[in-house]
C-alpha cells in the first residue's frame, strides 16, 4: 500500500506544474473543499524536500510533529482517497476525515493575510496595521516613508512616481535604495495586469493609481549588489509594510521565487514565495514586519536572492508610539 502511495505522489508531481497555497484546515495548504485533495498531498510532499514552503507550516504536518516529512503526503493522501484517518496538525487544527464526515476547526489565524498572527499583530483586521502608528519620515531627505517600488526617473514605465491611493495615502517616488536600474512592468497575459487581485484586501477599496503601485515593482538584478534600503529614522519600534506580488509571467507557479528579506540583521521571511504566501499569481499581498531599530544606525532592508530575484512593490514604514 505504502509503494502505491509513494507511486501516486512521484506521478502527481510530474504531471502537476503548480500548485498555490492559502490558509486552510490541517492537510489543506490549497484545497478549501471538506476533506484533502491529491494537490494538497502532492504540495506537503514538496515542503517535505524543501521545494516550497508551508505557510503556517503546521498545516502541512498531520503525524503532529514538525518539519513536514514524506509520511505527511502519505497521510494526506490516505485522507483524499477516503481511509479514514486523524489529521493531527501541531497548530490547534483538529480534522477527523472518515468515509462520511468531516469535522475541521479552523487553526488561530491571520485574519488580515499580513503574516503576522492574530495574537501578536497590532490591528489584526487591518493588513496594513494603520492602527498602530504613523507614517514614519527619513531624517536624512524629510521624506515620509510610504513608498512606490519603482525607478521614479525612467520614462519606460509609466507606473512610476507619485500616486494618491484609494485610502488617501500618498506613496512617493522610490528612494533610499543602493541601485534603482532593475525596473519592470506588470506583463502577465489575458488582461490580469488591468484587474490585479488581493488590493481591495490590503486598501480596503482598488483604482487606478492603487493598481499602479503594484503594477510596477523594484527588483535585485543578478548583476548588482543585493536590493537593499537606508533610511535615517530614530530608535524606536516600527511596522514595516512590504507589498508584494507576482506580476511577472515566467514567475507564475509556487517556487519559481523565492527570496529572503532581512531587517536589521535578521531574516523575517525566509524563503518567501509571493505566489504561495498570496494564493495565486497576479494576488497582491502585504507582509508586515514588527521592528526594533536600537543600533542608533537607522532601519536597513536587505532582499537576497534565492532563486529568481527579490521584487518588490511598495514598502512603508510605521512609526509606533
Amino acid at each position: 500500500m505504502t509503494k502505491l502511495l509513494v507511486t501516486a505522489l512521484v506521478t502527481l508531481m510530474l504531471a502537476l506544474s503548480s500548485v498555490e497555497a492559502q490558509l486552510l484546515p490541517c492537510s489543506q495548504p490549497i484545497s478549501a473543499g471538506p476533506t484533502p485533495v491529491a494537490s494538497d498531498c502532492l504540495f506537503i510532499l514538496q515542503a517535505a524536500v524543501g521545494n516550497v514552503t508551508c505557510s503556517p507550516e503546521c498545516v502541512c504536518a498531520p503525524t503532529g510533529t514538525l518539519p513536514p516529512k514524506a509520511t505527511d503526503a502519505l497521510i494526506c493522501l490516505n485522507a483524499a482517497v477516503g481511509v479514514p484517518v486523524d489529521l493531527n496538525c501541531p497548530c490547534a487544527v483538529t480534522t477527523t476525515v472518515s468515509s462520511t464526515t468531516t469535522t475541521v476547526t479552523l487553526p488561530p489565524g491571520d485574519d488580515d493575510n499580513d503574516g503576522l498572527p492574530n495574537a501578536g499583530d497590532p490591528c489584526p483586521t487591518e493588513a496594513l496595521n494603520r492602527c498602530a502608528g504613523t507614517v514614519a519620515t527619513d531624517d536624512n531627505t524629510g521624506r515620509e516613508i510610504r513608498i512606490n517600488a519603482i525607478n521614479p526617473n525612467d520614462p519606460n514605465f509609466p507606473c512610476r512616481g507619485q500616486r494618491l491611493a484609494c485610502d488617501g495615502s500618498v506613496w512617493g517616488a522610490d528612494f533610499a535604495y543602493n541601485h534603482q536600474s532593475a525596473a519592470f512592468q506588470c506583463d502577465l497575459p489575458n488582461g490580469v495586469c488591468d484587474n490585479l487581485g488581493g488590493i481591495t484586501d490590503i486598501f480596503g477599496c482598488q483604482d487606478e493609481n492603487t493598481e499602479d503601485i503594484f503594477r510596477c515593482e523594484h527588483f535585485s538584478s543578478p548583476n548588482l549588489s543585493e536590493l537593499a534600503y537606508a533610511f535615517a529614522v530614530p530608535n524606536g519600534s516600527y511596522v514595516v509594510n512590504l507589498l508584494f506580488g507576482n506580476t511577472y509571467r515566467f514567475t507564475t507557479t509556487v517556487g519559481a521565487r523565492l527570496f529572503d528579506v532581512v531587517i536589521e540583521g535578521a531574516v523575517v521571511l525566509d524563503d518567501f514565495d509571493q505566489v504561495a504566501a498570496a494564493g495565486g499569481s497576479g494576488i497582491m499581498i502585504n507582509r508586515a514586519i514588527l521592528v526594533d531599530v536600537t543600533d542608533g544606525d537607522g532601519l536597513q532592508i536587505e532582499f537576497l536572492r534565492n532563486i529568481q530575484n527579490p521584487a518588490l512593490k511598495g514598502l512603508e514604514v510605521l512609526a509606533r508610539p
